[in-house]
């Protein structure tokens, strides 16, 4: 006579059948959750943020009246975008080396309207930026024109107690709109590890007080 107490029985959870079915269903639900883009590891369609819009800090709103979103934008090769930069910088280079773009400086209207916007062309590389010093204006609308050349970059802008961050990929071109309404000296330096001398890629954005003509 057998002991029916001593006979145990598994929990239907438990079961093989239960359990790869488990397995199935929860493996079609994460697909199409990534299908969605909402997959935490990033697997299947999510898409991920254009490069050009990664903002750190909030800007210093007593150092950076606005600042436009960043857009990747289809445009010039790698090679042509470092001709379009060396011209510029040959057109509007100062004698101390650093570039002052020629169209803030001209044709201050009479009712102090400024122009713009005022495009800027600024390449980076291995390791610095080109140009390497900028003069901009205050309450002067500036169009920056971006690329990395070589490898993956970023620019941030220091701006008081906040920055302006932009991601930069290699042949990619980026614009984002800036306008200054203080005057200061801010520094531009790579935010994305990009070898030895990373730490040393910097730049510097001089921005002085916009006299209006009458």
């Amino acid at each position: 006579m057998s002991d029916q107490g001593d006979v145990k029985h598994e929990h239907f959870t438990a079961r093989r059948g239960f359990v790869t079915a488990a397995g199935f269903g929860m493996v079609g639900v994460y697909f199409l959750w990534a299908g969605y883009g909402a997959a935490p590891l990033g697997f299947g369609g999510g898409h991920e943020a254009p490069a050009e819009g990664d903002h750190g800090a909030a800007p210093d709103p007593s150092a950076a009246g606005h600042g436009g979103h960043g857009a990747a934008a289809s445009g010039p090769s790698s090679e042509a975008f470092r001709k379009l930069t060396e011209a510029f910088i040959e057109e509007n280079r100062l004698a101390d080396g650093s570039v002052q773009p020629g169209r803030a400086m001209q044709d201050h209207s009479m009712h102090g309207a400024p122009p713009g916007p005022v495009d800027v062309y600024l390449m980076a590389y291995q390791w610095g930026y080109a140009p390497s010093v900028l003069r901009l204006e205050t309450d002067v609308p500036y169009r920056f024109r971006m690329m990395a050349l070589d490898a993956a970059h970023g620019a941030s802008l220091q701006l008081g107690r906040g920055g302006r961050i932009v991601r930069l990929r290699p042949g990619v071109p980026v614009e984002q709109e800036l306008t200054f309404s203080r005057p200061g000296e801010y520094l531009l330096y790579c935010t994305v590890y990009c070898g030895l001398a990373h730490d040393r890629m910097q730049g510097r954005v001089i921005v002085g007080k916009r006299e209006v003509q009458s």
